[in-house]
């Protein structure tokens, strides 16, 4: 027995009460074993909400599971399952605040836990948060979770950062561990791709589509990587299988009008590009590319209208200035033209294509030292642009003739005054002066080739031929009447003049992108596929 000298018990105080020993040792015990049955009633409650939660969440009922894993984690906070699903229906809401704190706090409960770190790496990746997400792919690997999808999913990282040798790496990883998915195949093969792989990347792509033959993306993308070699016939295939799998596909039309624009066939190329438009009338680029086709087919108004509302629609692309500076000057209207350049170079000033476009801008114009100083500074940012370094040189020719000019005018002596003494003069004696040669009619010559191609544009295509034959025989300087006549003896199938005066028009100004174009096209036309190629590149690097 023990003797207590007092005890309070309720309201009332006893003294000298003796308690037995065992009665003791109970009454210690007792908080202890009261707070583990609550623990243990807590974690039955908990474990009961998260089963309500993913009952919910199944039947696509995401407030009513919020709810529910919400008091699976009030019940027992240590609940993590509660805590990732409940970060999964947070992300889908697009409440990525809220989501990524579960999953900190999850971490936090248990730093040890692989998946948990894999899943908010997961979690960084669809957010774009590449660093982050690397981050925790590498803290979920070195705790030994070396699954294909850690491996595909840090590999998707890096790409998307540009690391694609760590990408490749990651993603070979990820093809030994299980060979049979096809994911990690299509990210190999694009990064290779985007390493300038392409038939590499074809062997990746093979690969991912024998494991998923209906992976309509992937035929996408090798159709991409077809093109890149020059194989427009089997990137058309693998476009056209890919709208069978997916006719809604936006990104399939726009790939295969670029196709098709390579190939010279601009009205279907236009067609694909109304549909990839019409999924997505917000992408800037895609009017930029129906811009670039209208172009082409020198329906100037069109293209001036689509490159206007591709700035409207992304006004700090440097490219879409550039474009719509292309329209203006095509349209006469040079002053505007020169300002979206101008503009296109304040927004990137490492621009080349920007330099390049209004050096070629100013060589039209005869402007040849701007054009000179602006063709420079596009060779110093892109050394490997071939076309631009063509320009220049023509362009050096022509300043250093103007300097020759200039110099051989200031070498001529002045005539001094001779004073004669008074004397009777003789007879002037007539002298036959032949007549001076008529100036080259330039307003007249212009005057030809407005009306030339406004009857280009009703399709009168015999009348414009002579329209222009005129404007060529008063200014044969005239590059653009040489490639306005050129363009209608193409439309009546008249190929061999058609190239000839392509020639000529691209002989006057290197910079002609649209002469470049219409020969391209009036080669293919005649068999000749690899100059067209030729021409059609070149032209794409011609603003």
């Amino acid at each position: 027995m023990i003797w207590f000298p007092s005890v309070h018990y309720g309201w009332k105080m006893m003294r000298g009460f003796c308690v037995p020993a065992g009665l003791v040792a109970g009454m210690l015990l007792w908080p202890a074993a009261a707070r583990a049955a609550e623990v243990k009633s807590d974690h039955k409650r908990s474990l009961a909400a998260l089963e309500r939660g993913r009952r919910a969440e199944e039947s696509g009922r995401r407030d009513e599971a919020i709810g529910a894993y919400t008091e699976a984690i009030q019940t027992n906070s240590a609940n993590i399952a509660a805590r990732r699903a409940r970060s999964r229906l947070y992300l889908a809401a697009g409440d990525r605040a809220k989501a990524v704190a579960d999953l900190d706090e999850a971490v936090k409960l248990n730093s040890s836990d692989a998946s948990l770190l894999a899943a908010r790496g997961d979690f960084y990746l669809v957010g774009k948060q590449y660093d982050y997400a690397i981050h925790d792919y590498d803290a979920a690997i070195k705790l030994q979770l070396r699954r294909t999808e850690i491996f595909n999913s840090r590999g998707s990282a890096y790409a998307a950062l540009q690391q694609y040798p760590q990408a490749i790496e990651d993603f070979s990883e990820a093809i030994k561990l299980r060979l049979d998915n096809p994911e990690p195949y299509k990210g190999r093969g694009m990064a290779r791709a985007a390493l300038g792989q392409f038939r590499d990347a074809l062997d990746d792509f093979d690969l991912c589509l024998s494991r998923k033959p209906d992976y309509e993306e992937v035929f996408v993308e090798r159709a991409l990587a077809y093109a890149a070699l020059g194989d427009y016939g089997r990137a058309l295939q693998d476009l056209n299988f890919a709208l069978k799998l997916n006719e809604a596909d936006g990104r399939a039309y726009r790939t295969r009008g670029a196709v098709k624009e390579q190939l010279a066939d601009y009205e279907a190329a236009l067609a694909d590009f109304n549909e990839a438009i019409e999924r997505d009338p917000k992408d800037a680029r895609l009017l930029l590319a129906r811009g670039a086709v209208y172009a082409r087919q020198q329906r100037y108004t069109e293209s001036l209208a689509d490159r206007d509302r591709a700035v409207q629609l992304d006004p700090k692309s440097a490219e879409a200035y550039v474009a719509r500076g292309s329209s203006y000057h095509l349209l006469g209207e040079h002053e505007k033209g020169f300002a979206d350049r101008n503009t296109a170079i304040g927004l990137d000033p490492n621009y080349s294509t920007a330099w390049e476009a209004r050096g070629n801008a100013y060589f039209m114009l005869g402007r040849y030292d701007e054009a000179l100083a602006d063709l420079e500074q596009a060779q110093r940012l892109d050394p490997s642009n071939k076309q631009a370094y063509q320009v220049l040189v023509a362009a050096k020719a022509k300043v250093e003739e103007k300097i020759a000019k200039a110099r051989s005018a200031e070498s001529i002596p002045e005539t001094e005054t001779v004073h004669l003494p008074d004397t009777t003069p003789a007879e002037v004696a007539e002298v036959a002066v032949p007549e001076p040669k008529p100036a080259v009619q330039t307003a007249e010559a212009s005057a030809r080739h407005a009306r030339g191609r406004q009857l280009l544009q009703q399709e009168r295509f015999a009348e414009a031929i002579q329209e222009l034959t005129e404007a060529i025989q008063m200014d044969p300087t005239m590059a653009l009447a040489y490639n306005a006549r050129g363009y209608a003896q193409y439309r009546l199938k008249q190929y061999v003049p058609a190239i000839a005066d392509f020639d000529e028009a691209i002989r006057l100004n290197p910079a002609y992108a649209n002469a470049y174009v219409n020969r391209g096209a009036a080669r293919a036309a005649s068999g000749d596929k690899a100059g067209a190629a030729a021409d059609q590149a070149k032209a794409r690097t011609r603003p």
